[in-house]
C-alpha cells in the first residue's frame, strides 16, 4: 500500500520545474555523470532536516527507507 513519507510530503512542495529549468539554464549538472542534481538536493536537504554530521549518517538515514525513493524520483546515497 502507497504512503507518502513525511519527508515526501515536505518535498513534493519543491517546484521541481523551475529546479530543473535553473540548472539547465546555469549548466550546473555538465559534469555529472551519476548522480544527479535533484538526488543531490534531496540528500542536502535529509541533511539538513535530520541534523546529519556526516556523509555516513546521510547515507544510512536516506536509504533506511528505500520503498520511498521511488515516489521521491531518488536513488540510493553512496559514500562514495
Amino acid at each position: 500500500m502507497f504512503s507518502i513519507s513525511r519527508f515526501h510530503a515536505l518535498t513534493k512542495h519543491l517546484p521541481r520545474g523551475v529546479f530543473d529549468r535553473a540548472v539547465e539554464r546555469c549548466e550546473a549538472d555538465k559534469y555529472s555523470k551519476g548522480f544527479g542534481r535533484w538526488q543531490q538536493l534531496l540528500a542536502m536537504v535529509y541533511a539538513q532536516l535530520s541534523g546529519a554530521d556526516s556523509l555516513r549518517t546521510v547515507e544510512v538515514g536516506f536509504n533506511a527507507q528505500t520503498e520511498h525513493h521511488y515516489h521521491l524520483d531518488a536513488v540510493a546515497v553512496r559514500r562514495s
